[in-house]
């Protein structure tokens, strides 16, 4: 699964996981064991990737196509910041750079946000 779809399908499954968590006691079990089923990979529709993805629509409620620009692994790293401008601030800054994985996370552990 290319970066594009990869993360276009992790926005619809956090999007259809926040708009049903009222309708199901036990939705995010199920998606899990749907998706698991469907897409043939339990290691990554496992329930904390599924409240990873939920969260991941819900700090980016709006799709457009600059989240492509970023992996998936890169929007984990993202959704591990508490302070939502911080996460603002990498996130444009990754973008601005265009960079890889290693780079921001070199962003991240050099405190660049602190340093401002």
């Amino acid at each position: 699964m290319d970066i594009v779809n990869k993360v276009f399908l992790f926005w619809n499954i956090g999007k259809n996981l926040y708009e049903r968590e009222n309708s199901c006691s036990n939705i995010v079990q199920k998606y899990s064991e749907y998706c698991s089923y469907y897409y043939g990979n339990s290691i990554q529709f496992t329930r904390e990737n599924m409240h990873l993805m939920k969260r991941f629509y819900m700090n980016f409620p709006i799709y457009h196509s600059r989240l492509n620009d970023l992996s998936w692994e890169q929007y984990q790293l993202l959704l591990s910041i508490t302070n939502k401008k911080e996460r603002q601030f990498y996130y444009y800054l990754s973008l601005f750079f265009r960079s890889t994985y290693e780079e921001m996370f070199l962003f991240l552990s050099n405190q660049y946000y602190e340093r401002i």
